[in-house]
């Protein structure tokens, strides 16, 4: 009885130590030089939202509307299952409004599309807005941070998503 007992308590233990790590430590610092010399740009992806007549909207005061990072609309986003990446495996860049650059470490079996890197910047970007002394956010909420662009790099064999996002203040 007592082997069996501490054999269930093991396992029990184990599973639980193996889970998944919370979102914030997923969170690795990245220096921009590691990017800017000796990855290579392997494509600049526009996010941009649908207007009513099926085309990129563009908004009265200029511009082209980004998809909003708080409340993503997936349904509006243009082009929302074009492929960014078929890489399993990537680091998405974050670092506007934060003090640092922050890598958030991403997988997909099947690869990303727009509305996947939507998705997971939307679930950074929250877990960090939830402690934003943490990463120096003074001015902008999240509900006025749009997606602009994905770069993808590759830098010795790693992909690297660079976010481009920005307040639509």
């Amino acid at each position: 009885m007592k082997k069996s007992s501490l054999i269930i308590f093991t396992v029990v233990f184990y599973l639980i130590s193996c889970g998944t790590k919370p979102l914030s430590e997923k969170f690795v610092e990245i220096e921009k030089t590691d990017l800017m010399y000796g990855g290579m740009i392997k494509s600049a992806n526009p996010f941009q939202i649908e207007g009513d007549n099926g085309k990129k909207y563009i908004r009265e005061k200029g511009g082209v509307g980004g998809i909003n990072l708080k409340t993503p609309e997936l349904e509006k986003l243009y082009g929302a299952e074009q492929m960014v990446t078929d890489s399993t495996k990537a680091k998405l860049i974050i670092d506007f409004p934060l003090d640092r650059i922050i890598g958030y470490e991403i997988e997909n079996e099947n690869g990303f599309k727009r509305k996947d890197l939507v998705l997971e910047l939307s679930k950074a970007y929250s877990a960090i807005y939830a402690d934003k002394e943490k990463y120096g956010i003074c001015c902008d909420e999240l509900a006025d941070l749009e997606l602009k662009m994905v770069v993808v790099y590759e830098v010795n064999g790693g992909i690297y998503l660079e976010s481009k996002v920005e307040s639509k203040k």
